[in-house]
C-alpha cells in the first residue's frame, strides 16, 4: 500500500519532465508514440482487470464462510453429536471447500493473464523506445552529426525513452496490486454498510422498545439406513445399575440408576445444576462413557425413532427449508408443494410464519447468521419445527421451552403428543410435570429418585 501511494504521488511528476526530455530529444514523435503505447497497455490491462475483482470479492467471502463453518462445528460440536449430524457437516463443509477452491482457480487463471500482459508491456516498451529514436535517425534529421556525436545523441535518446516508457510500465505492473486492493476494499465497504445498517437498526429497535416493552417470550440422519426396529416391546431406552461421572471428577453423578422408557410413558428429568441431567442425555446418546452397568437404545436413530434436540439450539448454514429438514443429508429430500405446505404448517403451528417472510421463502439463501437473527424463543420454536417435521416415535428434550411462555410450552408438548411423540425431557419449571408421568429426580451425590406423577382428573 505504502509502495503504490508513493508511485502515484510522484508518477506525475517523473512523468512531465521526462515527457519534456522526450520531445526535447526526438522531437514530437517520440512522446506521442509513448504515449499511444501507454494508452493501449492501459486499456488491455483494464479489460484483464475487470474480472479480478469480482472473483477476488467473491475468493474473500467464501474464505470467510470457510472459517465461520469450522468455528460453528467446533463451538456445537455437541449438539451436532446430539443430532448425529458429523457426515451431514462433513458434506456441507466439503461443499464450500469445493466451491472455495473452483473460485480461487477462477481468480488464478484471470491473474495470470494479467501477469502476461503486464509482462509483455514491459518487453514490448524497450523495443517501442528504440523505434521512437530509430525514426528521426533513419528520416535523415541527424545526417549532420558525426559518429561520435550521434552515438551521444543515441544514448541520451534512449535513457529518456525507457525511462518514460519505464515510469508507465511501473503504473502497468500496479494493476495487479490495484485489482487486490479494490477487492479487499469491496469487501470492507460491504461490511461498512453492513455495520451501519445494524446500528441503524439497533437504534430504531430501542426507540421501539421504549414505546413497547418486550414481552416475557420475544425480550445424519437419514433414518440409520432405515433400520427395522428391534424391541416389540416398544422400548427406547434401557438402563441397567448404571453409574457414571462427570467430565472434570472422579465422583460419581449417578449411581446404579435403573430405567426403562417406554412408548406413551413421557419422563421428566429434574434436579439441581451439576447433578448430570445433561450428562444422562448423552449416555443416553452414546456420546459418554459409563462407569458401570449398561444401556442399551432398542429403537433406532431417526424420524421414525429417537430425535435429540440438545440444550443449545443448534442451526447450520443454509436456507429455512434446511434449518427445518435438518439433519438430513440430502438438501432438498422431499421438493414439491406437499412438502412445501407441510413444513409452512409446522411454521405457523409454532409460531414462526413470519420467518418466511423473513427469508423470503423457503429456498432462498440469507447472508445472516441464525444465532443473530433469532431470538431465544425463536430458536427454540425453530427446533421444534424440525421435531414436528420429522416427528420421530421419540423425543429427548434438554431444556427445549426455557425460553418459551408456560402457555407456548403446554401448546408444543400437546401437538407432541397428538402426533404420537413420547417425550424425555430435562427442565426445572414445575409446570413440566402435568406433561409427564413420571419423574426422574436427580438429587446429587449418586442419588437419585423416581416418582410417578399424580395427574388430575
Amino acid at each position: 500500500m505504502g509502495t503504490m501511494a508513493t508511485n502515484l504521488i510522484i508518477s506525475p511528476f517523473t512523468l512531465s519532465y521526462y515527457t519534456y526530455q522526450c520531445f526535447y530529444s526526438t522531437g514530437w514523435l517520440g512522446p506521442v508514440t509513448i504515449f499511444i503505447y501507454f494508452l493501449i497497455g492501459s486499456v488491455v490491462n483494464k479489460a484483464l482487470m475487470g474480472p479480478i475483482i469480482p472473483t477476488l470479492v467473491q475468493q474473500e467471502k467464501l474464505e470467510g464462510d470457510f472459517r465461520f463453518k469450522h468455528m460453528q462445528i467446533r463451538v456445537n460440536a455437541e449438539s451436532v453429536a446430539f443430532y448425529r449430524a458429523g457426515q451431514v457437516e462433513h458434506m456441507r463443509t466439503h461443499r464450500i471447500l469445493q466451491e472455495l477452491l473452483r473460485t480461487q482457480r477462477k481468480l488464478m487463471g484471470r491473474e495470470l493473464w494479467l501477469y502476461i500482459g503486464v509482462n509483455i508491456f514491459n518487453y514490448l516498451g524497450s523495443i517501442v523506445s528504440y523505434l521512437a529514436i530509430a525514426i528521426p535517425i533513419f528520416a535523415g534529421r541527424y545526417d549532420a552529426l558525426s559518429p561520435a556525436d550521434l552515438i551521444e545523441l543515441i544514448s541520451k535518446n534512449a535513457f529518456v525513452s525507457i525511462y518514460l516508457i519505464n515510469c508507465f510500465s511501473r503504473l502497468i505492473d500496479l494493476s495487479t496490486t490495484m485489482s487486490d486492493l479494490a477487492g479487499y476494499a469491496h469487501r470492507i465497504g460491504e461490511l461498512q454498510e453492513v455495520i451501519v445498517k445494524l446500528s441503524m437498526l439497533h437504534q430504531t429497535g430501542k426507540r421501539s422498545a421504549d414505546r413497547h416493552p418486550p414481552g416475557s417470550e420475544e425480550s445424519s440422519m437419514d433414518s440409520e439406513e432405515e433400520e427395522e426396529e428391534k424391541d416389540s416391546n416398544h422400548t427406547a431406552f434401557t438402563l441397567d445399575q448404571v453409574s457414571f461421572t462427570s467430565l472434570s471428577s472422579e465422583e460419581l453423578l449417578v449411581r446404579n440408576l435403573t430405567l426403562e422408557v417406554s412408548t406413551g410413558h413421557n419422563l421428566l428429568v429434574t434436579g439441581n445444576t451439576g447433578t448430570g441431567k445433561t450428562t444422562l442425555l448423552r449416555v443416553l446418546n452414546g456420546l459418554w462413557k459409563i462407569a458401570h452397568g449398561s444401556v442399551h437404545m432398542a429403537t433406532c436413530f431417526g424420524p421414525r425413532g429417537i430425535l435429540f434436540l440438545p440444550q443449545k439450539s443448534y442451526f447450520t448454514d443454509g436456507t429455512l427449508r434446511e434449518q427445518v429438514i435438518y439433519p438430513l443429508k440430502e438438501i432438498y429430500p422431499v421438493t414439491g408443494s406437499a412438502d412445501d405446505k407441510r413444513i409452512i404448517h409446522f411454521l405457523e403451528v409454532t409460531g414462526l410464519e413470519s420467518l418466511l417472510k423473513r427469508t423470503g421463502g423457503l429456498d432462498e439463501q440469507v447472508d445472516w447468521n441464525w444465532y443473530d437473527a433469532l431470538s431465544p424463543g425463536e430458536m427454540q420454536r425453530l427446533s421444534f419445527t424440525r421435531l414436528l417435521y420429522h416427528q420421530p416415535k421419540y423425543a429427548v428434550l434438554d431444556e427445549a421451552t426455557s425460553a418459551l411462555t408456560e402457555e407456548t410450552e403446554a401448546e408444543l408438548y400437546h401437538i407432541c403428543k397428538q402426533l404420537g411423540m413420547t417425550v424425555v425431557s430435562v427442565g426445572h419449571r414445575s409446570s413440566l410435570e402435568k406433561h409427564h408421568d413420571s419423574v426422574l429426580n436427580l438429587l446429587g451425590g449418586g442419588r437419585w429418585e423416581l416418582t410417578e406423577v399424580q395427574h388430575s382428573s
